[in-house]
């Protein structure tokens, strides 16, 4: 298996162990699943995607943050990231930071779902809900 396939299927496990509560199977696996992306580099967006999600997970909002910003440095208007990046601020406690990805995302989004990229398609349930979480965030401010 390449790293990049057994890094997916980690960050696969995280996440189903996480949605599913199993709080024991994400400590098993969450630092493999980081270490393995960090293996895979360098990573495309939505690589760096699952590593700021992973990092979330752990609590490591800094370091969320900076997975995001990496592709944001190069692809500002990258939903997935934006949203990533977003999340990560708010649990910074930097709201500022927040609202101004947030506004980003609602400011680009038809544009960039209309791209059809792959991460778009492969993450298409988050896609569906980060406008109305960018609008429910700002309407909260």
């Amino acid at each position: 298996m390449a790293p990049r396939e057994i890094a997916d299927r980690l960050f696969n496990r995280v996440m189903s162990s996480a949605e599913a509560g199993d709080s024991a199977d994400v400590a098993f696996f969450l630092a493999k699943a980081v270490t393995s992306y960090e293996m895979a580099r360098p990573l495309d967006s939505d690589g760096l995607y699952h590593l700021a999600l992973l990092h979330q997970t752990g609590g490591d909002y800094e370091a969320s943050l900076a997975a995001a910003r990496e592709v944001l440095d190069r692809e500002p208007d990258h939903l997935l990231n934006l949203s990533a990046a977003a999340e990560a601020a708010v649990r910074l406690g930097d709201r500022e930071r927040a609202e101004g990805f947030y506004r980003h995302l609602l400011e680009v989004f038809d544009a960039e779902t209309a791209k059809g990229l792959s991460e778009y398609l492969l993450h298409s349930t988050v896609i569906s809900r980060l406008r109305s979480e960018a609008e429910a965030f700002l309407g909260s401010r």
